[in-house]
C-alpha cells in the first residue's frame, strides 16, 4: 500500500526526533519539526489570521514559513485536521518530497482525530523504557513527577485509536541495536524505494529538534554509567501506575 503520510507516535525523549531525522533524510519523506500548536487548534480553532498567526509563532520560525504561506494554509483550511495537513504539505512542496509526515510526541492528545481523519497514514510507534524516559526527562528539567508519568502512560492508552490501522511498533532498546533493519521494514511497508538512510542523515539538515538533541548523533553510542536521578519514590510511582505496560511491554 502507498501511504500519502508517515505518523510518528511516541512519548517524549523516546527517540521519536532520531527516527524522524532518519526518515526526513529520504528524498520521498517531508517530516519536519515538531507542532505544538496543534494541541491549542484541536481545543479552539483559531478564528482569524491573526490570531493563528499568534498561536504558531514559534512553528512558523523553526519550519522557516513566510507570512504569506501561513495565509495560504490558514485560507485553505477549516478545522485543525486541515490545517495540519495543510502545514505539512507545506513543508513537503517547501522541501520537494512526495509523502508528509508528522513527529509531535503531545500529538497523542489529539490522536482520535488524527485517526479519524488520515487513516491512509501508516502510524510508527516507538516505546522506550519509562525508567529511561523519566532519566532523560529530568536530566533536562522537563520531569513533573506524576505529570509526566501520566504522560507517558496516557501516550500509549491511547494508541488503542490506530491498533487496528496501518500499524507498526518498536521498542527503542531494540531499533538502537539494528536501526538499519527497522528503517528497511518502514520503508517496505510504506512502499517507499529502500535507500541507506544511516549513512545520509547526520549530514542533512532537518531544521529544529527537541531541546537538548542535535539531529546528527549516532544512533550507536556508548553508555556511560551515569549518577541515578531518580529516587525511589520515582521509581515506586512510575512502576505504580505503568505496570501494566511494564509486563506487556516486557520491561523489568
Amino acid at each position: 500500500m502507498n501511504y500519502k503520510s508517515i505518523i510518528i507516535l511516541g512519548y517524549k525523549r523516546s527517540g521519536t526526533s532520531l527516527l524522524r531525522v532518519i526518515l526526513n533524510s529520504h528524498p520521498d519523506i517531508a517530516i519536519g519539526p515538531e507542532m505544538k500548536f496543534m494541541q491549542s487548534v484541536t481545543k479552539s480553532y483559531p478564528p482569524t489570521f491573526k490570531e493563528f498567526i499568534n498561536v504558531t509563532v514559534v512553528e512558523a520560525a523553526d519550519f522557516e514559513f513566510s507570512e504569506q504561506i501561513l495565509s495560504e494554509i490558514y485560507n485553505s483550511s477549516r478545522s485543525a485536521a486541515e490545517i495540519m495537513q495543510n502545514w505539512c504539505n507545506a513543508y513537503k512542496n517547501k522541501t520537494g518530497k512526495k509523502i508528509w509526515g508528522d513527529k509531535t510526541p503531545q500529538n497523542f492528545k489529539y490522536l482520535k482525530m488524527i485517526s479519524e481523519n488520515f487513516p491512509d497514514s501508516l502510524f510508527i510507534h516507538i516505546v522506550r523504557h519509562p525508567y529511561d524516559v523519566m532519566r532523560s526527562s529530568k536530566k533536562r528539567n522537563q520531569f513533573h513527577g506524576i505529570h509526566t508519568i501520566a504522560g507517558w502512560l496516557f501516550s500509549n492508552i491511547n494508541i488503542k485509536y490506530v491498533k487496528n490501522k496501518n500499524y507498526m511498533f518498536m521498542k527503542y532498546e531494540d531499533f538502537v541495536k539494528d536501526p538499519g533493519t527497522y528503517v528497511s521494514s518502514i520503508l517496505q511497508k510504506a512502499g517507499i524505494i529502500n535507500i541507506d538512510l544511516l549513512s545520509i542523515y547526520q549530514n542533512l539538515h532537518h531544521g529544529k529538534i527537541a531541546d537538548g538533541d542535535s539531529w546528527n548523533k549516532p544512533v550507536f553510542k556508548s553508555r556511560e554509567v551515569q549518577k541515578e536521578v531518580l529516587t525511589l519514590r520515582d521509581k515506586f510511582l512510575i512502576k505504580t501506575l505503568c505496570f501494566l505496560y511494564f509486563k506487556k511491554y516486557g520491561y523489568s
